[in-house]
């Protein structure tokens, strides 16, 4: 069956229609080429068509430098050369905005890219396989793909995933290790038991154990420490932290580019570790953070210690912010994929802000909030994509929003 590509979607594939009409995702394929495929697959409900044979390449399409790129669902840009996934991840974008947020007329900016498009990441999450070896899952399928080295890990996460093989009769399922180039690398192991497996790494660790009891620290300690843009940050094992770290010193910049330098009232929600509050405490008189995660909450009370015009709500936006009686001047949102809850975006319409400053990892979600803003009386005035996670599909985007 020969097939157009036509586009490339969100989730990495490319959309091309068979000639009753039907439309089928193309994984591996670039907008623009003409193909062969063989077979369309049925995986999780959704058709798949397997490439026999590129009749029409792309100018754009490059031969990926990772053996694994074709069997690992880690990647999924990695055959494209990198100045046009930049220009594929804004087209998607401007797509998701005008399509599911009903938004015209977009002045999008172009993809600001990684300075570095392999080795970029400081954190990696591992499956287990039946013979203890760490690995990727393969894409849309279950199945663990050991590997020797990932391109996306920076040199020390390579280093350690040869180090690092368990007993299989040790129940640990899942592994990640994160590296802040500072202090000691830390690796947290998930396991179905109550009590911690043993095991020997000649690297210098720290380790943590996560089973049914919750988390034990086993060696060192259960934190690294990052610096980004001048600051030194504490982040426990389980917080969450962007794993980019050039890209965020960026999206930082952005923030701090695109607000007043005095503002009264700054609302953090989803706050993390205070990686934007430790940034905004600076330019305002009064900065509310509000965060769910017990230990990203520790960690913002480590890395914002040298402020007194701070406050903390631990719990989640939507329990929160109703009955948070604050005029805030700012809000800035950096909110999981799912977006903002609807009664955490009731409530932030109800403060009737000056500046809402939304960084987004999901365009899809970003485009539903975006239309419920607009609608509320809030103007976009920038739109900027960013490539934390460059040779894959995922967009990260800074908006700027103001009311009339």
């Amino acid at each position: 069956m020969k097939i157009k590509i036509e586009k490339l979607v969100y989730g990495g594939s490319g959309l091309g229609r068979l000639d009753n009409g039907k439309v089928v995702p193309v994984p591996h394929t670039i907008d623009g080429e003409n193909i062969t495929i063989c077979d369309i697959q049925e995986q999780n409900k959704a058709s798949i068509g397997v490439i026999e044979s590129i009749t029409e390449r792309s100018y754009y399409r490059v031969e990926p430098p990772c053996p694994y790129f074709y069997h690992c669902g880690g990647c999924q840009y990695m055959h494209i050369a990198y100045a046009h996934q930049l220009a594929i991840k804004k087209s998607i974008l401007y797509s998701q905005l005008e399509r599911l947020g009903g938004i015209s007329k977009l002045d999008i900016s172009d993809t600001i890219p990684s300075p570095d498009q392999l080795a970029y990441r400081n954190h990696v999450q591992f499956h287990i396989d039946k013979d203890g070896r760490p690995g990727f899952q393969r894409a849309r399928s279950h199945e663990i793909i050991h590997i020797e080295k990932c391109l996306l890990l920076e040199d020390t996460l390579n280093d350690l995933l040869h180090t690092i093989v368990l007993d299989p009769s040790s129940g640990i399922t899942r592994m990640s290790i994160r590296d802040d180039a500072i202090g000691t690398p830390v690796l947290a192991l998930s396991g179905e038991t109550v009590n911690p497996p043993s095991f020997e790494i000649d690297f210098p660790l720290n380790v943590v154990y996560r089973g049914p009891a919750g988390e034990m620290r086993l060696s060192g300690e259960a934190f690294n420490q990052f610096d980004i843009g001048g600051k030194t940050f504490q982040v426990s094992s389980a917080s969450f932290f962007q794993t980019n770290r050039k890209v965020a010193e960026r999206l930082i910049e952005l923030l701090l580019e695109h607000i007043p330098r005095e503002i009264n009232t700054i609302l953090d929600c989803y706050c993390g570790v205070g990686l934007f509050s430790a940034f905004l405490a600076e330019r305002t008189r009064r900065l509310i953070g509000i965060e769910t995660s017990e230990t990203a909450c520790s960690d913002f009370a480590v890395n914002l210690d040298c402020h007194d015009h701070v406050e903390l709500y631990q719990g989640s936006a939507e329990d929160i912010l109703p009955h948070l009686e604050i005029k805030a001047d700012l809000v800035v949102v950096d909110p999981p994929r799912a977006g903002i809850a609807p009664t955490a975006m009731k409530a932030i319409i109800g403060m009737r802000p000056t500046r809402i400053a939304y960084i987004s990892c999901d365009p899809s979600t970003l485009a539903r909030d975006l239309k419920i803003l607009t609608s509320a009386g809030f103007n976009i005035v920038t739109i900027i994509p960013l490539d934390m996670f460059p040779q894959t599909y995922h967009i990260e985007t800074f908006v700027l929003l103001t009311r009339d």
